[in-house]
């Protein structure tokens, strides 16, 4: 009995989505100038965009894949997989943008959104990043 390889590729594609959601997740790349904090960045925003189009990737195949009845292997699973790596990737690029904003703030990059509100409405996140570089001062 033949392979489904359109199966596999959407299974693989799926897990790889995972895989690099997992990476970008536990690897904080954008760190606050005086400190040694790090926070979610442009990288880390790039890397969930990514495993968003793999997810992508493995919806398409493991669609293609579902016609091949006859073919031995997975068919269900890249889709279904595929569908939760685009939704969660989806989520963490978003997370991952907005910490990615603070810490453009934090680092005096201007045309952060934070940095366009009044003092008022910047005063918690100001605070924020004091009590950070007090805590997490640079070595």
């Amino acid at each position: 009995m033949k392979k489904n390889v359109f199966g596999f590729i959407g299974l693989f594609a799926g897990i790889g989505a995972f895989v690099l959601l997992i990476a970008a997740l536990f690897m904080p790349t954008a760190a606050i100038s005086g400190s040694t904090f790090a926070l979610y960045g442009g990288v880390n925003v790039t890397m969930a965009l990514i495993a968003a189009a793999l997810g992508v990737t493995a919806i398409v195949f493991g669609i293609i894949s579902r016609k091949d009845r006859d073919k031995k292997g997975p068919r269900k699973a890249g889709v279904i997989v595929g569908v939760f790596a685009m939704i969660i990737s989806l989520m963490g690029a978003g997370l991952f943008s907005l910490t990615g904003t603070i810490v453009d703030y934090a680092n005096g990059k201007s045309n952060s959104v934070i940095a366009q509100l009044d003092a008022e409405q910047r005063k918690p996140v100001d605070d924020l990043i004091t009590q950070v570089r007090a805590q997490f001062p640079a070595k």
